[in-house]
């Protein structure tokens, strides 16, 4: 048998969707931005978290569609399309994960409220990843504002991240 969803879980999980896919959107544009500063291993890195938002939102529109949700596709946000540094970049990053584990709480507070054991249960794992995430964003920023200062230090900080972003498509690889 399989449960319908309480109405507040619905509405968030439907914006969460949207949360997920707005976010890649958003990573895409950082990496093409970056791309075109010269920085390719900041701009793989952000291509890759592109990918892994709307592989995330697919993942909750998947739980949906088993348990019989009706999803409601929301509006995309037009997303930032110019920053005038790699820093700016990566402030936007930690917001964005933020704002991301804002909404992921949302769901989770509700499918408390509504004894939605099964949306829970996906959280989970998407708790922990958000939260590491925030963490790699965090660790990030702080990384890049101590490299900043010099144009050497962005392009090590680069290097850094073509490195970070081969390993990580090499855990994706399918």
């Amino acid at each position: 048998m399989v449960m319908s969803f309480g109405k507040r879980v619905y509405e968030v999980i439907n914006k969460h969707i949207m949360d997920e896919f707005a976010s890649a959107y958003s990573f895409l544009t950082m990496s093409a931005v970056l791309f075109e500063m010269g920085l390719r291993g900041c701009a793989k890195w952000m291509e890759l978290q592109a990918t892994n938002r709307a592989d995330r939102a697919m993942i909750v529109y998947h739980h949906m569609q088993i348990r019989n949700g009706k999803i409601k596709l929301l509006p995309i946000p037009v997303t930032k399309q110019e920053w005038r540094a790699p820093l700016h970049i990566f402030e936007e990053l930690l917001r964005l994960e933020q704002r991301l584990s804002a909404s992921i709480t949302a769901i989770y507070e509700f499918s408390v409220g509504d004894k939605d054991f099964q949306t829970q249960g996906l959280l989970t794992w998407f708790i922990q990843e958000q939260l590491k995430n925030e963490s790699v964003a965090e660790e990030l920023l702080g990384r890049l504002r101590k490299m900043q200062s010099t144009d050497l230090g962005v392009f090590m900080f680069d290097a850094e991240m073509a490195k970070r972003a081969e390993t990580e498509g090499a855990g994706n690889a399918k």
